[in-house]
């Protein structure tokens, strides 16, 4: 009896042991595909992700080129294509951006109604293209008016670049003559031309794709909006129809599925994940099986949404916006199913090993289910340390700057700052956010910006303020840009950016040169002055004392002479007054450096002379003395002669500026020599009198060369010319030298 229950026990055992064995292996079965299920959304989830993150930074690439263009476009090396200046201001740009696929920076002039020049920097340097742009689609449209300030994007086209099909776009923008500077002190506002990129796609969208990995082998490509390969892995797909570059690699295989997929997903603007079917991957040749999850990079440039916080997209999404380029992340199926089915052989093998077996299997599942969340979770902080790269560079070129960087609103609300204007206010960047501008500035300053801002806001455009502003109790005087950001309607201005350039130095420097050239005159002034009141007060004085003699000291008449002597000796006393006005103020005993003089006044007249075609050319002497003087004073004297000498040269010529020691007095001597009209001798002996002059009414004073050389003088030195007239009927060549002789150091101390 006991056997039979025994027996009973262990069939029915027997059958449980089976009947678990059986549903342990069906739930193994069912576990598999719901594990495969879950796994392949996870890693089509991921996929997304990466393909959401490219896509993000595929715009703001788009935006960061917008921004340039436009930076650009506002210089004023480029809208008046200033000599050497716009080569090197591109080149600025064309550094960093190239890396961005920028493979041309191009500025079309238009001269009246025809545009057939333009001026061209590529990898092969500046140059010059001469041909007629008038019939290209962006010189059509930047002529309209109604374009002013935005950005165009041309139709992408395929241009044969190595044996293969090289998608490109051009990015431009009008270029208007709206931004000043010393040699264009006044903008005219008129169309001047149009700037453009000219954009290698492949290059462009490779930046982001290429170091795209998903999984162990996946990887990005990028469409347009017409279905053709901005950029695949297999080099040969790039500028190819999607639809059909795979078909014509291998007919074999149906790709229907994926130009379905192509056709009525990513080309609509939609995002998801799917599967289908390839023959390769990555080098292996065979049918199989691949992931595909797939969004899109908004590109337009008028998307209407291009302003709102990532925040809003991520929760709204940009509904309007058409200009598409479907971003998509594929990999191999078998990435995915082949580790799962590993996992599932080993863990049904030791399913008949019953506990222990399914211990290991659980512990084998966990090990390997933390190993791949660890893969995941290392490629997403991979994705985000690549954004952030790539927000970084956008930051940096902003907080490296020297110039003062910062938004506003209308409000006078700081919304971002830089690292120059933290340094200047010594204040960290963050904690000028949110601070009025009232908080950082005295009243009147405060008023001053205030009212530059809403100027911006209210006539939406942009304007450039030379001013003064106490900052930390110091004086720093500033150039300042002020420019109205535009809200997502193109219309109304929600921001202004404010770009300050600290010219403290100049100013200071101008300042001193007009109080110096202004006291000088006022000196002459009173010299002249003074001469001429005292000769004829010496006279009546002199008469004076003589009828005091002739008269009674008790009568009425020499009561009136003594009031007349008086008056003359209070005349006197006010004549002496101005002689002692007039004479200059003695100097403490100091030497300078005469080459690094001339090199300050050559950086400041460099442009004036660039301008008037004069061309300079430089030689200084190595290892001059230093020579009695003060900086300031001699540094008048030569920009007195250079101004000189490049107005003697209305149509241009060569100034000649050369320092050396003179073999005959040991001196230290600079000349400067012009190819200008040359000093008729009638006027040799006059042009170091004040206030004589032969420019027109208006155009000089005739107190430079006179205050020169009185400076020179006045430190022991000597100044003297040579000239060549036409007037004088001199033949060959025309033109002045100037010799100025400075005591050097030693002469002075054993002086």
């Amino acid at each position: 009896m006991e056997k039979i229950v025994f027996r009973r026990l262990l069939t029915g055992l027997g059958i449980l042991i089976i009947g678990l064995l059986a549903l342990a292996f069906i739930l193994g079965i069912l576990s598999l595909k719901r594990t495969q299920e879950i796994v392949s959304d996870d890693f089509q989830q991921q996929q997304l992700i990466l393909a959401k993150a490219t896509a993000r930074q595929i715009e703001d690439g788009l935006a960061f080129l917008r921004r340039e263009l436009r930076i650009l476009a506002y210089s004023p090396a480029i809208q008046y294509l200033e000599d050497v200046a716009w080569a090197n201001r591109m080149k600025v740009s064309f550094d960093e951006l190239s890396k961005m696929g920028v493979v041309v920076i191009e500025r079309i002039d238009f001269n009246g109604p025809a545009a057939d020049k333009a001026f061209v920097l590529d990898a092969n340097g500046p140059h010059l293209l001469r041909q007629d742009f008038a019939t290209a689609p962006e010189v059509a449209w930047a002529r309209d008016p109604a374009n002013r300030g935005k950005i165009y994007q041309g139709p992408i086209t395929l241009q044969l670049q190595g044996g293969h099909q090289a998608p490109s776009m051009i990015m431009a923008t009008p270029v208007y003559e709206e931004s000043v500077d010393e040699s264009h002190p006044r903008a005219t506002g008129n169309l001047d031309g149009v700037l453009l990129f000219r954009i290698d796609l492949s290059q462009f969208t490779g930046h982001y794709c290429a170091n795209i990995r998903s999984g162990r082998t996946g990887y990005c490509w990028v469409m347009d909006d017409k279905g053709t390969f901005l950029y695949h892995p297999e080099k040969e797909f790039i500028g190819e129809d999607a639809f059909t570059a795979r078909g014509q690699r291998d007919p074999a295989i149906s790709f229907a599925a994926i130009n379905e997929i192509q056709k009525t997903k990513m080309l609509k603007g939609e995002e998801g994940t799917a599967t289908y079917i390839s023959g390769w991957h990555r080098g292996v040749i065979r049918k199989m099986e691949k992931f595909v999850a797939y969004t899109n990079a908004h590109v337009g440039a008028a998307c209407p949404y291009s302003h709102l916080s990532r925040a809003d997209i991520d929760a709204h999404g940009r509904p309007g916006c058409k200009e598409i380029w479907p971003v998509a992340v594929v990999a191999p199926t078998d990435e995915v199913y082949g580790t799962i089915h590993s996992l599932y052989v080993r863990q049904f093998l030791i399913q008949g090993i019953l506990i222990f077996a399914l211990i290991c299997a659980a512990a084998t599942v966990i090990y390997y289910e933390s190993r791949w969340s660890v893969e995941l979770q290392a490629e997403v902080a991979r994705t985000t340390a690549d954004l952030a790269r790539s927000q970084k560079q956008y930051k940096s070129v902003v907080e490296n700057a020297r110039d003062l960087i910062f938004l506003v609103d209308e409000a006078g609300a700081f919304l971002s700052a830089n690292t120059a204007m933290a340094r200047v206010f010594g204040i960290p960047a963050a904690g000028i956010v949110r601070k009025k501008v009232a908080d950082l500035l005295s009243g009147e300053d405060a008023e001053a910006m205030l009212s530059w801002v809403q100027e911006a806001v209210h006539s939406r455009k942009s304007s450039e303020i030379k001013a003064a502003m106490r900052i930390k109790d110091r004086i720093f005087w500033f150039s300042t840009h002020v420019v109205p950001i535009f809200g997502e309607d193109g219309r109304s201005v929600e921001q202004v950016l404010v770009m300050a350039r600290d010219i403290t130095d100049r100013q200071q420097m101008e300042n001193q040169m007009a109080q110096t050239e202004k006291l000088a005159s006022l000196g002459t002034l009173a010299a002249g002055v003074a001469h001429e009141i005292n000769n004829p007060v010496g006279v009546m004085l002199g008469f004076t004392e003589l009828l005091l003699d002739k008269l009674p000291p008790d009568g009425k008449e020499h009561e009136m002479l003594k009031t007349i002597e008086r008056q003359g000796l209070n005349a006197k006393r006010i004549v002496e007054n101005l002689m002692t006005f007039a004479r200059q103020p003695a100097k403490h005993e100091e030497f300078t450096d005469i080459n690094r003089v001339i090199d300050n006044v050559l950086a400041l007249v460099k442009n004036n002379l660039l301008t008037k075609k004069v061309d300079l050319d430089l030689r200084l002497a190595k290892g001059l003395p230093r020579v009695r003087g003060d900086a300031g004073e001699f540094q008048q004297v030569f920009l007195n002669l250079i101004n000189n000498a490049a107005a003697a040269m209305p149509n241009g010529g060569k100034l000649t500026v050369i320092t050396k020691t003179n073999p005959y007095n040991h001196m230290v001597e600079a000349i400067l020599a012009d190819t200008g009209t040359g000093i008729p001798k009638k006027y040799a002996d006059r042009i170091f009198v004040p206030f004589f002059t032969t420019k027109k009414v208006g155009e000089g004073t005739g107190l430079g060369l006179a205050v020169s050389y009185a400076i020179v003088n006045k430190y022991g030195g000597a100044i003297r010319f040579e000239s060549r007239a036409a007037e004088d009927g001199a033949e060959g060549a025309t033109g002045t030298t100037f010799f100025v002789d400075l005591q050097p150091e030693y002469a002075a101390a054993q002086a």
